[in-house]
């Protein structure tokens, strides 16, 4: 079971790798809007890192070879999603200081990361299918 669920994370990482590389702006604005909301943008944001996060690790943790880097990324939401719901006030300038026009090239380089994860764990599954 672990492949298929491997490759099918490949394809979402690389399709939001790729919308942070082509369209960071929208992002930005993306995390405007949840800074804007105040606490309640923080919280709705640590629910959606909550629920990915928690899919991955609960039906994906494994450490060894590529498909760690799926569980890492699982265990680093399960972090954020506890940092925006029970320190929201941290999560909220974390929120806040997207502002800035050098965190484009921050984005951008989030989903060159994702993008590069993506292709070695969609190599792994597809490699290991069989």
């Amino acid at each position: 079971m672990t492949e298929p669920f491997i490759f099918i994370a490949s394809i979402l990482l690389a399709v939001a790798g790729l919308s942070q590389l082509y369209a960071p702006h929208l992002w930005q604005a993306y995390y405007v809007w949840l800074a804007s909301r105040g606490t309640a943008g923080v919280r709705l944001n640590g629910l959606i890192s909550l629920s990915v996060g928690g899919v991955i690790v609960f039906f994906h943790n494994v450490w060894s070879g590529p498909p760690l880097l799926l569980t890492v990324i699982g265990w680093l939401l399960l972090l954020e999603s506890a940092l925006c719901l029970f320190a929201p006030g941290a999560g909220l300038a974390s929120l806040s200081e997207v502002e800035g026009g050098s965190r484009v090239s921050i984005l951008k380089g989030t989903g060159v990361v994702l993008i590069v994860i993506s292709g070695v764990l969609g190599v792994h599954a597809i490699t290991t299918a069989g």
